[in-house]
């Protein structure tokens, strides 16, 4: 990747840091409203070494999760651990996390002990990493980990009527510990189309991020 390739896009699977990673621009809206806040995140991050305890998704998909947890008692199950499972567990009536990576686990863990409605666990073998189905049905269901079309597939099948599915990064390839992330969207996407469910794509900024990242919403917190 060339100097300027790195400035302009960031990666070279983007055209620009405006576009994500499948070729979709940022609304000028979005852009105008949330960059301002990117910036903050980043100079803070930098000037103190600490990032804030808020999901690194995109802002408008963090609204949305947060006028949906708003009403108080949901059930939540969060694949992919981090500042998110704080932010996530303060407003959930109940949080269940995995994670995969145990170094990341043993640094998450002893502070998030403190808080007694969220359940953290590490299952570092695809086999076990879902193995939550006694914890369920769920009312929103955070794909933002490993292996993201067995996540997916998982979803559809523990997820209480009028709850919510969310993807992050659905504009991704597959890779190897993020799973097939365009089977988990095509999955997602014929779930919610098959059960008359709403569903939409949103293509914003995030916390931490100078870039372009997209997310698939199903369920209760799409507007679409």
């Amino acid at each position: 990747m060339t100097p300027w390739t790195k400035l302009v896009a960031g990666n070279p699977a983007r055209r620009t840091r405006l576009h994500d990673e499948g070729g979709a621009r940022i609304p000028v809206g979005l852009l105008a409203r949330n960059l301002p806040f990117c910036l903050a995140s980043l100079a803070a991050r930098k000037f103190t070494g600490e990032s804030a305890q808020v999901p690194w998704i995109s802002y408008s998909g963090r609204e949305r999760i947060a006028r949906f947890l708003a009403a108080g008692g949901k059930r939540m199950l969060e694949f992919g651990s981090g500042n998110s499972t704080f932010w996530y567990a303060r407003r959930a009536g109940s949080l269940v996390s995995v994670e995969h990576d145990e170094a990341w686990y043993r640094t998450v863990a002893p502070r998030l002990a403190k808080l007694p409605n969220a359940e953290y666990r590490v299952a570092e073998k695809r086999s076990a990493y879902l193995d939550v189905s006694e914890d369920g049905p769920f009312d929103l269901i955070m794909i933002d980990g490993a292996w993201r079309d067995d996540c997916a597939r998982f979803a559809v099948a523990h997820l209480v009527k009028g709850g919510a599915i969310y993807l992050d990064n659905s504009d991704k390839s597959a890779g190897e510990h993020t799973g097939n992330v365009p089977a988990a969207r095509r999955l997602l996407i014929d779930f919610a189309e098959r059960s008359g469910l709403p569903w939409e794509e949103i293509t914003d900024l995030a916390p931490g991020c100078l870039f372009a990242q997209r997310a698939l919403l199903v369920g209760s917190i799409a507007e679409a």
